[in-house]
């Protein structure tokens, strides 16, 4: 520990030994450092805040109906590109700064002095933003920043109805596209329909559904014929059983024959009937009073054949029993039922036939028709959705239109102060007093080790490896001591002529108005 603290006073007082050199040198230094830190240019920084609201009463509004872009996201997206070398290019441009790049080094040099000395601060919750330049002359840190204040507004606001300007432009496109599409389908619909006519599938179902319907009403025909046939065999039977009986005879023979009543009758009661109450309501125009009309009309016609062809009959009695008749009616209307359910099997068997021998035509047709119908239905729908969009996206570009999308509003406008921002010549002066100390410190150790010399019998001993038997002190005389007395006071006024300079310095740079730009001006015309 003694060691140490031997060395550390070796070391001070070899500084000291040189101390004049140390002073001389932190003058040198401290006069070139604030020359320099004087000659500084004064630089001034523009700045502008604006406030960018995307809320608006549109957006709630529109939506499900129209596009809902992030518009946050973009405007993130934007300040972070705003920046960028092309961006940089306009701003120089625009601020006339390219005036005095020649060449496209120099246009390199600005585009970098640009990126550095531009900020961009934002706060992301509230949307506010403040761009800042700093430059020697007021007025192009003025222009920049409003150059840049107009590149941000134009670049988000144009940016965007460029983005629905494409989008627009890309759904005409497909909308034509698929409007083509839509027409050459239907024709090739049209085209198959037109070639195919008979063959194609209706309600029913398609080919295997029509041919199973077909031959569920061919057995249901065949079993209503056979069921008529039936009861035809029933009514005969009765009829000869009839016929058998002398019933009739008992009846009082062919003078009854004026009283005698048809099957139709009733019927003929019945419709004329429903006759009246429709001409209560309706003319004798109406649809179904000239049916019920037709209707009478035909039953009394054939309650004539029946009374003639009873008349015709021969005057045994017999036939005008009314049991006979009614049987005789009934085999009438058997037959004529039998007659129309063969024909409608007789139909229904074409049918399954024809079904049958289509076998290998019709489910192609309808396989090439579902085709047909499938593409089309895929274009139609592509179609009304890219319409859709359109009109989605249209209605956007009206909101974006409107204003009332994105606003731009400018807090505070671009402005320069009438001080200087910097350079910080407060910070710099301290920084050259201290760097000069540093230097003279420095260089006073570096020559006591350069021309060391000793101070003690310890370092002699250290120093020779001989042992050191005792030592003689020196008797300082009045003309020494007087002369160390002068040199000190010239040491303490030397340093506190360095410090009353730094104090003038400090005073300069913070004095009246906080700038020294009036004070040093002749000085630096000295400098």
């Amino acid at each position: 520990m003694y060691e140490l603290l031997d060395q550390l006073l070796n070391y001070l007082r070899g500084i000291w030994r040189f101390r004049w050199y140390a002073l001389g040198l932190a003058w040198v230094v401290v006069l070139v450092g604030w020359a320099i830190v004087f000659r500084l240019p004064d630089q001034f920084q523009a700045s502008a805040r604006v406030y960018v609201d995307t809320d608006s009463i549109l957006r709630p509004l529109l939506r499900g109906l129209a596009v809902q872009t992030n518009v946050d996201q973009r405007l993130q997206i934007m300040t972070r590109t705003l920046l960028s070398r092309p961006n940089l290019q306009k701003v120089a441009r625009m601020a006339d700064l390219d005036i005095t790049a020649k060449t496209p080094s120099e246009m390199e040099d600005l585009i970098d002095r640009l990126s550095r000395s531009i900020h961009i601060q934002g706060t992301r919750r509230q949307n506010l933003y403040t761009i800042s330049y700093e430059n020697s002359k007021p007025e192009v840190a003025k222009r920049v920043v409003q150059s840049l204040l107009t590149l941000f507004v134009e670049n988000t606001l144009g940016e965007s109805r460029q983005d629905s300007s494409n989008a627009q432009q890309f759904l005409d496109q497909q909308i034509r596209d698929y409007e083509q599409r839509l027409v050459e389908a239907e024709n090739r619909l049209m085209e198959f329909k037109r070639r195919n006519v008979g063959f194609l599938p209706n309600e029913s179902g398609d080919y295997f559904d029509r041919l199973q319907a077909a031959q569920q009403k061919l057995a249901q025909a065949q079993l209503a014929l056979r069921e008529a046939e039936n009861q035809r065999i029933e009514v005969k039977r009765q009829l000869k059983k009839v016929e058998g009986t002398d019933s009739l005879a008992t009846l009082g023979g062919a003078g009854t024959r004026g009283a005698v009543s048809t099957s139709v009758d009733s019927r003929i009661q019945t419709l004329q009937s429903h006759l009246d109450q429709l001409r209560l309501k309706f003319t004798d125009k109406y649809p179904d009073v000239i049916e019920t009309k037709r209707l009478i009309a035909s039953l009394k016609a054939q309650r004539k054949k029946e009374l003639k062809a009873l008349a015709e009959l021969p005057d045994a009695g017999d036939t005008t029993d009314p049991l006979y008749q009614q049987r005789k009616l009934a085999l009438d209307q058997a037959d004529a039922n039998i007659a129309a359910i063969k024909t409608r099997v007789s139909a229904y068997q074409d049918d399954v036939n024809r079904l049958k021998k289509l076998v290998n035509t019709l489910p192609k047709v309808e396989t090439e028709l579902k085709r047909l119908n499938r593409n089309y239905s895929i274009n139609k729908k592509n179609y009304d959705a890219l319409v859709a969009r359109r009109e989605s996206a249209q209605l956007s570009q009206d909101a974006k239109e409107t204003g009332d999308g994105v606003k731009f509003r400018v807090i505070d406008p671009p402005r320069v102060p009438l001080t200087p921002s910097g350079p910080n010549r407060l910070l710099f002066s301290s920084l050259v007093l201290l760097g000069a100390l540093v230097a003279g410190i420095a260089i006073a150790f570096l020559l006591s080790q350069i021309r060391p010399v000793v101070y003690d019998r310890r370092t002699l001993r250290d120093l020779s490896g001989l042992p050191v038997f005792g030592t003689v002190s020196r008797i300082q005389t009045a003309a020494v001591l007087l002369k160390r007395r002068l040199d000190l006071v010239a040491l303490v006024s030397a340093s506190v002529l360095l410090t009353t300079a730094y104090g003038v310095v400090i005073w300069l740079t913070v004095g009246p108005g906080g700038s020294i730009k009036g004070l040093l001006h002749p000085l630096k015309g000295l400098l």
